[in-house]
């Protein structure tokens, strides 16, 4: 049982992702922090967990993630994925990232700090600036993202340019429950990266997240989340970037 290098590749940068984070019992909240615990099945299996914790204190975010797959076919591990991620945010931009990550015989780190006009990155490849006055992660967390011409990919430290289209609301079904949800689309040709987004229309809280590489599909469900379902869409349209300025 072979993966496809962009399978591993898109696991942070949400390649083949279906992630649904709700206000419920997925989601623990305590004063400025909230953490977030995900079952994570390939193809409707289960294959590990992944959770982060989200920390905010006045204009600072501290971001910790921590994931871990294992793949088996007839009982036998095929595949192991383990991720280790901790970001710290400041007025909505990336200040410092650091991970490791073990992708089935491949070791990933990266290591990265806002130098002030320029963001410095150093990765198993070498050491390079980021040439953006503002960087971001695919934060699905948070909705500014949204407007950048360029993500950063936390396992690899590969700097993405992306396309983002807002494709309108529509209703979902998360269980028993009917949301209006807003909906995008982020892509980028080269990484095959096609990614569906939505967010709570009154709240703009996070809802789902969806895509899908080589006819596998990775989906992510929060405790107490059994399915989700489209009920309509609307038409899509272009979001502008704003060319990775501040926020």
């Amino acid at each position: 049982m072979k993966f496809p290098q962009s399978f591993s590749r898109g696991i942070f940068a949400g390649l083949i992702a279906l992630a649904m984070l709700l206000a419920g019992p997925a989601a623990a909240a305590t004063g400025g922090e909230q953490e977030f615990r995900f079952r994570v099945l390939l193809d409707g299996d289960d294959i590990g967990t992944h959770s982060f914790r989200v920390s905010r204190e006045a204009d600072r975010e501290t971001v910790e993630i921590d994931a871990r797959f294992k793949v088996k076919f007839i009982g036998i591990t095929v595949y192991s994925y383990e991720h280790e991620n901790r970001e710290l945010w400041r007025n909505g931009c990336l200040e410092r990232i650091e991970s490791s990550t073990v992708d089935g015989g491949d070791k990933f780190k990266v290591d990265g700090r806002d130098e002030g006009g320029s963001f410095q990155l150093a990765t198993q490849d070498g050491e390079r600036d980021l040439a953006a006055d503002c960087v971001m992660t695919f934060a699905y967390w948070k909705q500014d993202y949204l407007r950048q011409p360029r993500l950063l990919n936390a396992q690899n430290g590969e700097f993405l340019e992306v396309d983002i289209e807002s494709g309108g609301v529509e209703q979902l079904r998360l269980d028993e429950r009917e949301v209006a949800a807003e909906r995008y689309r982020l892509r980028n040709g080269e990484r095959d990266i096609d990614i569906t987004v939505w967010y709570e229309q009154q709240s703009g809280g996070w809802l789902a997240l969806e895509s899908r590489v080589d006819g596998r599909v990775i989906s992510y469900l929060p405790e107490g989340v059994q399915s989700i379902a489209r009920l309509g869409q609307a038409v899509a349209t272009k979001v502008p970037a704003d060319s990775g300025t501040r926020p």
